[in-house]
């Protein structure tokens, strides 16, 4: 078996989908692909995410009228909205609990919160949410490929009114916002050629 192989076919069949037919996933399949985004890497392991999945077809169609009445949101079999962390500075509680559990002593946590500190305290609130929706991207790619790996479809849909979302998923935005939008299912139609600037025009060797 070859891995590589197996990886880059996945990474040529995954593609945005723009409009999924009725065909459910299973959910044995989607907690595979929500294993994924929990199990992804995250600045100072913090995980500044929350997944809300949305089978809901009301709700689907709000949500896609808040996103310009992007077909794949309401034609999707389950709807991955992805929040961001705000209270993400050394003061607040979830970000203590979270660095506590590296089990070190005081003093070695102690040492990690002045890290933390110095990273993180210094920046105003709209760089402090930019870095926790970085996070989440990470941990959408990872969904996607996931997906892909199993033969499900994909859309990262960041064109969204957020505040609109947010108002319809009742997110406590005191504590969230909604980072990304992604629909999963399977295509209604074939997807078009993949287009992408060769390796050699996006890779830069310095030796």
């Amino acid at each position: 078996m070859d891995k590589k192989k197996i990886f880059l076919e996945m990474m040529n069949m995954r593609h945005a989908c723009k409009l999924f037919n009725e065909k459910k996933i299973a959910e044995d399949d989607f907690e595979f692909i929500l294993e994924a985004g929990r199990l992804s890497p995250s600045s100072f392991g913090v995980e500044q995410w929350k997944f809300i999945v949305v089978e809901n077809q009301a709700i689907k169609e709000a949500i896609e009228g808040a996103a310009w009445n992007q077909k794949q949101i309401s034609t999707c079999s389950h709807l991955l909205i992805i929040l961001a962390r705000k209270d993400v500075r050394s003061s607040d509680a979830y970000t203590q609990k979270q660095l506590q559990r590296w089990g070190l002593s005081e003093e070695g946590y102690k040492g990690l919160m002045g890290l933390y500190k110095g990273w993180v305290d210094g920046r105003d609130d709209h760089t402090i949410e930019m870095w926790s929706e970085k996070q989440c991207y990470i941990a959408a790619a990872n969904m996607m490929s996931a997906a892909a790996f199993i033969g499900i479809d994909s859309c990262p849909i960041e064109g969204f009114l957020s505040d609109q979302v947010d108002a319809i998923l009742g997110v406590d935005t005191k504590v969230f916002q909604s980072a990304i939008v992604i629909p999963f299912g399977y295509r209604a139609n074939e997807a078009r050629g993949k287009h992408r600037l060769a390796l050699n025009e996006v890779v830069e060797y310095l030796k």
